[in-house]
């Protein structure tokens, strides 16, 4: 993946569909102050010009800072397994990282393209594979 645009914003998430990505998605929810995690089952544009990240399953946690921060994942509702945002209108940036590789960033939140190790689903509470 050397052929991407590192470190320059780009706005078509086709770009990133065309990659397929297998890693994982870290989302931040600035407003409640939760992270959200889990591991991508599917990303499209679909037919409206929206992009959908559909997620195998999420956990959720605190984000450090925020009040009652326990560092403990829990198993998120499942309405928060799909990411629905308009293609085009959210910007993000193509990453390297020495240990996860390549990565898409948007805001505050991540999308790893490879198959890397995340949140481990055995120490997410409530959570059944």
């Amino acid at each position: 993946m050397d052929h991407l645009p590192y470190d320059q914003e780009q706005r078509d998430w086709e770009q990133v569909v065309a990659l397929k990505p297998q890693g994982h998605v870290e989302i931040q929810n600035v407003e409640t102050r939760m992270v959200y995690h889990g591991p991508i089952e599917s990303i499209e544009v679909d037919a409206n010009d929206f992009v959908h990240i559909r997620l195998t399953w999420v956990a959720e946690t605190k984000a450090p800072l925020a009040p009652g921060f326990d560092g403990k994942w829990r198993k998120a509702s499942d309405e928060e397994r799909e990411i629905v945002f308009p293609n085009l209108i959210v910007p993000f940036i193509f990453e390297r990282t020495e240990s996860k590789g390549p990565r898409v960033r948007f805001g505050y939140n991540l999308l790893y393209l490879n198959a890397v190790p995340g949140v481990d689903p055995t120490r997410v509470e409530g959570l059944q594979l």
